[in-house]
């Protein structure tokens, strides 16, 4: 299988609390406490500051790929009704969150298909004390934004619950937009080692489409909804995780004769543990089923499941900082043929270093919706077949000093079979397995702790993104993207970041005859959380935003407008 791997980048990454790989999970770690320092107000503004990661308000890219599992507390959240995996973001709260693990280009044999871009873990934090925050923000064109989380426990017992509004008029003709959501956990964990945790959410979204400014859609309204629940159970060495989602979206144009819904559901069950093979290492190994269901007001209702079984063995070779881990995952399919998928790593750590090289295989099914859905300019093809990635990476990082650590990584993907939206002569299309895909390119950091008050963080992610069939440039994918960060502390008390983010020419057609020139965007956000109010209740904090300072006129690499300035301020008070 041919492959190649671009130029060794060199850089620099992150000082002492840093996001960056820790321990035996290969992952990129981004704590709490780490969230906190970045006066974040979405998880977006926390995933671009990881090299190769692009997150917007409903998506997230690693390395050009948007296929991109993403699941909160063990449930997945990315959309089931949408086309190729948009992500329920609204449903995580930076506020709750303990963790979050980042596998770029890996993950997939635990976690399973539809992550040729990576795995992205979030974790909401322990029910052991009573805590909680209330929060609002205030901005421009309408905007207003209210969440409250709280959570308490009990000796064994503990519960969690948030509640979350927002709406905004938007910067376009018909792009208004309100969000409701809520929250609930409850957890149990006696001392004996047993944990059980139930979470359920809920979130409302409805918004109106306002179109590329070439095509304008100004009564085009769009509503969605999703339940979702999980369950997870631990005893000793083994782990249960059980999720459903329950998602519907409607669309209406009078302009264009649309009025259809779509509804999905889908059922999960993991089951994992882990033994000690001796000499032979660390074996995990589990089963997984899924099961879906959708329908639609355009097709009748249709089902489809799988059962997968996966095992891994990592092998530690005594006092040398060096293990290697293999695995497989093999799945059986209602719908589609039959799969076995590899993993491999080697990973190597010391002190202040470590070299890791990984290879997976992957699949991307096709979703309900390029199958079945039929629309005005879309037709159903019920044969599509699965994407099959291949991912190469091959990681570096070392720790310089306590100011300064530089990392490197280098990958390629490739993408057989890619699922594609094929235009026909009449106007009309329908998804087809089309062709051959690569993502290729690499990654560097730089942080550097200037003075005990003064930080710069920067990333800059290197990418070609090809088709194979064509040699043509693949659609919002920029060459060059650079995301930076100046962290300062004016005063006590005060932190200031300025936000610096630029992306290189892209394509807006897959014929590359038109395209938005690259843009240079800058961004401050601040934070003010004076000691002095704080208090045996709780402590306030003040925070403002204002995005697109120079107020540049610009468009997205798909071709949509992109917002003018826009400023927030607003108040969090913890508890």
């Amino acid at each position: 299988m041919p492959y190649m791997l671009a130029a060794v980048f060199t850089g620099m990454l992150l000082y002492n609390e840093s996001v960056l790989a820790r321990g035996k999970t290969h992952a990129i770690v981004i704590t709490g406490k780490e969230i906190k320092k970045m006066n974040a107000r979405k998880i977006s503004d926390v995933l671009n500051q990881v090299p190769g990661i692009n997150a917007g308000e409903t998506s997230v890219s690693i390395r050009g790929s948007y296929r991109v599992k993403v699941l909160l507390d063990g449930r997945p959240i990315n959309d089931p009704t949408s086309s190729h995996g948009f992500v329920k973001f609204d449903l995580v709260s930076l506020e709750n969150v303990e963790r979050i693990e980042i596998y770029r280009g890996k993950g997939a044999l635990k976690y399973g298909d539809d992550a040729s871009g990576g795995v992205i873990l979030i974790f909401s934090k322990k029910t052991d004390a009573f805590h909680g925050n209330i929060r609002s923000y205030w901005g421009n064109y309408g905007t207003s934004n209210y969440s409250a989380n709280c959570r308490a426990a009990n000796g064994a017992f503990g519960v969690g619950a948030s509640l979350g509004y927002e709406y905004t008029d938007g910067y376009q003709v018909n792009g208004d937009r309100k969000k409701k959501k809520a929250g609930g956990k409850f957890e149990y964990m006696p001392k004996n080692g047993l944990k059980l945790t139930f979470s359920a959410a809920y979130l409302k979204d409805q918004r109106g489409l306002s179109g590329r400014p070439e095509y304008p859609t100004p009564h085009s309204r769009k509503q969605s909804e999703m339940y979702s629940y999980a369950l997870s159970a631990r005893a000793k060495r083994i782990t249960s995780e059980t999720f459903f989602n329950d998602a519907e979206t409607k669309n209406r144009d009078p302009d264009r004769n649309i009025d259809n819904s779509i509804t999905v559901r889908k059922f999960g069950e993991d089951i994992s543990t882990s033994l000690e093979g001796g000499g032979w290492g660390t074996i995990s190994c589990g089963a997984a089923f899924r099961w879906g269901q959708a329908e639609s007001s355009r097709f009748a209702s249709k089902d489809e499941h799988s059962i997968s079984l996966y095992a891994t063995n990592t092998i530690s070779f005594g006092p040398l900082p060096i293990s290697i881990s293999f695995g497989l995952r093999g799945s059986g399919y209602s719908d589609f043929d039959n799969t076995l998928n590899p993993e491999a790593k080697i990973f190597c750590k010391t002190n202040k270093s470590s070299i890791s090289m990984t290879y997976s295989r992957t699949n991307n099914t096709p979703s309900f919706y390029q199958r079945y859905d039929k629309t005005s300019t879309k037709e159903p093809n019920p044969g599509l077949k699965m994407e099959t990635a291949d991912n190469f990476s091959l990681s570096f990082f070392t720790e310089v000093s306590p100011r300064l650590s530089c990392g490197a990584s280098v990958f390629y993907n490739r993408i057989a079979g890619r699922i594609a939206y094929v235009l026909g002569d009449d106007g009309i299309g329908r998804y087809e397995n089309f062709g051959e895909v690569t993502y290729k390119g690499g990654d560097i950091s730089l942080n550097w702790k200037i003075m005990e008050d003064l930080s710069l963080k920067t990333t800059y992610t290197y990418l070609e993104a090809i088709n194979e069939d064509t040699g043509l440039w693949m659609v919002a994918k920029p060459r060059h993207r650079v995301y930076a960060d100046l962290s300062c502390v004016p005063i006590e008390d005060l932190s200031i970041i300025f936000n610096l983010k630029y992306e290189s020419r892209q394509y807006t057609r897959s014929d590359n005859k038109a395209s938005v020139p690259g843009r240079a965007i800058g961004n401050i956000r601040l934070e003010y959380h004076p000691a002095r109010l704080a208090g045996r209740f709780g402590a306030p904090e003040f925070f403002g935003e204002i995005k697109n300072i120079a107020n540049k006129a610009y468009r997205y690499g798909d071709g949509w407008l992109a917002p003018p300035r826009t400023w927030t301020v607003g108040l969090n008070y913890r508890f």
